[in-house]
């Protein structure tokens, strides 16, 4: 019996590797955005605790302001990456997120409350009143929102759980369980957010805006956290890359095409410690020049690319062993439009990039100040 459901008959209007392409792109880019948001807001809310400290309060303060702002990344990236992912895995994608249909349509409504309580959150730090519990169940939220992503994306590589999980309920109210990759999935997006966070916190240490005081705690604290989440980020990867499946394994070493995913793998590895090497040094010194600063986050998008391409082609490696070739598509490219498309895409990248230059050169009082 086949698992997946019928292809579309509907040809794809552009080639499958442009698709994934784009994919691999925008998904890299809210990777970044995501980890961000997960590991700087909880580094807020811890240092949100430390009121007897002018540099905590400065410090969650500053990551705070900015968290605002990067939620819209997380939700704006998020979006073009799920699209490709329709229409390249619909089949199995639209299947899982029906099975698990009550909690993925409740992503919404978490994503809207977590994005309300982040304004709470800044606006009683910048008011001086206690802020930690409010932060707190907006990462409890962020953090359960990446949870149900990280379930329907490995449902997705299981149909043989699909049949069980419809005839135990046809709600969509019952999420999955005994699949082993999962676990070590979420904490590496967890551990990834602490590690990333404390690397932001390294980059906003080389900021003029900071005092020399405020520098060195950005630099010194950051530095360690994202030092010690590093190997614990490590680990998980390690953790997340051993209970792959042998047709995995072999593909990502053996397959013409996919042993790139494997070599991209081995990129991860390698740049992971070299971050790890960085941010240590910020901490130990406890200051962050502007090469170091501008180090840690180009390496922080370069981890990304690499892990979103082994992501990629573990997926597909997976799905090719249960039956489901991505690149097994009808094409009938209509290059006017895709033209028009990729005109507007590069376009639109250059209007974020644009923005990111206009709040980077814009004349700021200093953080401690603006209080």
């Amino acid at each position: 019996m086949q698992s997946f459901p019928a292809v579309d008959p509907i040809p794809l209007p552009a080639p499958v590797w442009l698709f994934k392409l784009l994919h691999i792109v925008t998904l890299s880019l809210h990777f970044v955005a995501v980890e961000m948001l997960l590991g700087g807001l909880l580094i807020a809310v811890i240092l949100s605790l430390f009121r007897n400290s002018a540099a905590s309060t400065v410090a969650a303060r500053a990551l705070a302001r900015r968290l605002t702002v990067v939620m819209t990344y997380v939700i704006n990236l998020g979006v073009p990456p799920l699209l490709f992912a329709q229409v390249l895995y619909g089949r199995a994608l639209y299947t899982s997120s029906i099975l698990i249909g009550a909690y993925w349509i409740s992503i919404i409504g978490l994503l809207t409350l977590a994005y309300w309580l982040l304004y709470q959150f800044t606006g009683r730090l910048e008011s001086g009143r206690t802020a930690w519990l409010v932060g707190l169940s907006a990462w409890i939220i962020a953090g359960f929102v990446a949870r149900l992503l990280s379930t329907n994306m490995t449902l997705m590589l299981r149909p043989e759980a699909w049949r069980s999980m419809y005839s135990s309920s046809a709600a969509g109210v019952f999420l999955p369980t005994g699949d082993p990759t999962t676990e070590p999935r979420w904490l590496l997006m967890l551990a990834g957010g602490l590690f990333v966070g404390g690397l932001w916190m390294v980059y906003l240490a080389a900021r003029s805006t900071f005092t020399a005081e405020e520098k060195r705690f950005l630099a010194g604290v950051g530095g360690n956290i994202a030092g010690i989440s590093g190997l614990v980020y490590l680990a998980a990867g390690i953790w997340a890359a051993s209970v792959q499946p042998d047709a995995v394994k072999s593909g990502l070493a053996n397959h013409a095409l996919y042993h790139f995913g494997g070599l991209a793998g081995y990129g991860w590895l390698a740049l992971v410690p070299v971050a790890v090497l960085v941010a240590a040094f910020a901490g130990f010194v406890g200051r962050a020049p502007a090469w170091l600063a501008w180090t840690g986050a180009l390496l922080v998008l370069l981890i990304e690319i690499v892990f979103t391409v082994y992501r990629d082609a573990v997926r597909d490696l997976t799905l090719l062993s249960k039956g489901f070739d991505v690149w097994d598509r009808d094409v009938v490219t209509n290059w006017s439009v895709v033209g028009l498309f990729l005109i507007l895409f590069i376009a639109g990248l250059g209007v974020v990039g644009w923005l990111i230059s206009v709040v980077a050169r814009a004349q700021k009082p200093m953080e401690g100040a603006a209080q």
